[in-house]
């Protein structure tokens, strides 16, 4: 039996517009000139900028390269203000909580209690005893009340002889730090017992030490001038002589000597 079907090699497939897609070929031929005169156009762009420094890619441009270019610049501006406002609104805001008022309030407190008690309170009493006034200070004999009373500054060994210490277990050392007061420099050291703060400034040099004691009211207002920091009240110290002054200012304008 014959095969029905013919499976010969056909008669055209050696005719050349089936071997050779010219289409084709035309297209890519078409890509590569777009392709050359694109590149040709850069080249020529990127040859005038370095002949020209100041070269523009298009030359028939005249004006401002941005109509909204000073608005820009003034919201920028604006942005800034108001930035550096809220940066000094939050820097000049007073600390909300004060210890100073809590140890008023806890005192008012306590003295109701008293008051209102049939008997004394004395399961409620806190240690200690708390006095309007400070004690004198004493010297470095007391190592450890200042220990447990937080001294906070350098070390222990390192003060002089003659330097102040605490006096009770109430007084608190705030500041212990080395300032320059006039032309001399000084070991100054603030301690409080809630109401008064007592100030000493040791001089090495002379082995002498200038104190004094600011009343409740006069710690209150220099406390909030400087929102709580010691070391900014530290820097209004002044020598008169041989007396320690403290230079208030704002509103309470004037000078707090021990006299």
């Amino acid at each position: 039996m014959r095969p029905q079907v013919d499976t010969r090699v056909p008669q055209v497939w050696g005719l050349d517009h089936l071997r050779n897609n010219l289409k084709r070929e035309q297209m890519l031929e078409d890509r590569y000139y777009e392709i050359d005169r694109e590149n040709r156009i850069l080249l020529n762009k990127m040859s005038d900028i370095m002949k020209h420094a100041t070269y523009s890619g298009d030359r028939s441009r005249s004006g401002p390269p941005s109509l909204n270019r000073d608005r820009r610049k003034q919201d920028l501006m604006r942005i800034t203000q108001e930035n550096r406002q809220i940066l000094g609104r939050i820097q000049k805001a007073q600390p909300v909580y004060n210890h100073v008022e809590w140890e008023d309030s806890y005192q008012r407190s306590a003295t109701y209690l008293r008051n209102s008690c049939e008997y004394p309170p004395t399961l409620m009493k806190r240690k200690g005893s708390r006095t309007n006034n400070l004690l004198p200070l004493r010297g470095r004999d007391s190592t450890s009340s200042l220990r447990e009373d937080g001294y906070h500054g350098s070390r222990i060994e390192d003060m002089p002889d003659s330097a102040p210490g605490p006096s009770g277990e109430d007084l608190k050392y705030v500041l212990n730090q080395h300032k320059r007061i006039g032309q001399k420099h000084y070991l100054v050291e603030m301690a409080t017992d809630g109401r008064t703060l007592a100030i000493s400034a040791y001089d090495a040099d002379t082995k002498t030490t200038l104190e004094l004691l600011v009343n409740d009211k006069n710690h209150r207002r220099l406390y909030r001038e400087a929102n709580g920091d010691y070391n900014m009240i530290a820097d209004k110290l002044r020598v008169d002589g041989n007396q320690l002054i403290l230079e208030m200012t704002g509103p309470y304008e004037g000078a707090i000597s021990p006299t």
